[in-house]
């Protein structure tokens, strides 16, 4: 665990004093989560230990290394569509030699490709001749002729529809009125209730050993022991102790003596047992 420590601490000063990119492993971001992983693990184990200091140190040292091999890559790839993609010197040209940067990662090579891409297509579009194949465009739309109806000599369409207005006038005088049927009495228009739907016994539930009792509730012994385990309790503490990472993975101290402090059950254990504190009520 200190090794791969120190060895953050050499690739931090090479990007420190390198204008290109320290060489590293492939699979170097992984391993940077899996140590902090382990950091985060024995902090939880051992409240008392060194270890986190070290883990803030290990992740202010890795997030260095990370955004100072971005800026790098990054200016890269803007250096090298400058000096391939030329503008406003006749024809656009892209001639783009191999000058990837060295000692990159599969991820920060992805990335390094995603800028080239998304720059030349950026000047490509700002381009001259894209600009005039623009223009041509806009001019060879051509808006279509309205035509001028005559609306002194009805068309065929009109005249049927005229011929069909008139017949259904004439249809509608022909027509009999129609009579009204007679009303019924009040009681026989009133309806009848409807019987009331019969209930549903439900089926016979078979016995469950987990039941917590007849309404079908059930007793959730994993989460009674996780709920008891982060319970909070106010301890006075006897000695001074460093800042530890409580189970609910918050951060709790430094501690001094006399403080009554407030963290989870089991890590106020530890306390109790080391006789660095005891439960207080209040």
């Amino acid at each position: 665990m200190d090794q791969f420590y120190q060895e953050l601490r050499k690739i931090q000063k090479k990007e420190r004093n390198n204008a290109t990119l320290a060489r590293v492993e492939e699979d170097f971001y992984t391993t940077i989560h899996q140590y902090l992983d382990e950091l985060r693990q024995e902090a939880i184990r051992d409240p008392f230990s060194n270890v986190h200091g070290m883990l803030k140190e290990a992740q202010i040292i890795a997030t260095e290394i990370c955004e100072r091999r971005e800026h790098k890559i990054t200016d890269a790839a803007v250096v090298n569509i400058h000096r391939s993609y030329h503008l406003f010197t006749g024809k656009p040209q892209f001639d783009l030699v191999d000058t990837t940067p060295l000692n990159l990662t599969p991820e920060e090579e992805k990335f390094y490709f995603s800028l080239i891409d998304t720059l030349k297509n950026h000047r490509g579009n700002i381009s001259l001749e894209k600009l005039s194949d623009d223009d041509d465009k806009e001019k060879k739309v051509i808006k279509p002729k309205e035509t001028q109806k005559n609306t002194l000599i009805p068309a065929p369409s009109e005249e049927k529809e005229d011929d069909e207005v008139l017949n259904r006038l004439d249809e509608i005088k022909k027509a009999k009125p129609i009579k009204p049927e007679p009303r019924q009495p009040i009681e026989k228009q009133v309806s009848k209730p409807k019987p009331a739907p019969k209930k549903v016994q439900p089926e016979a539930i078979e016995d469950n050993p987990n039941a917590f009792d007849e309404q079908d509730e059930f007793y959730d012994f994993e989460s009674k022991r996780v709920a008891k385990d982060t319970e909070l309790v106010t301890m006075l503490v006897f000695d001074d102790v460093g800042p530890i990472v409580g189970v609910d993975e918050k951060v709790y101290g430094p501690f001094r003596p006399q403080d009554l402090v407030t963290l989870p059950l089991v890590n106020a254990k530890v306390f109790f047992k080391n006789r660095k504190g005891r439960q207080v009520k209040i």
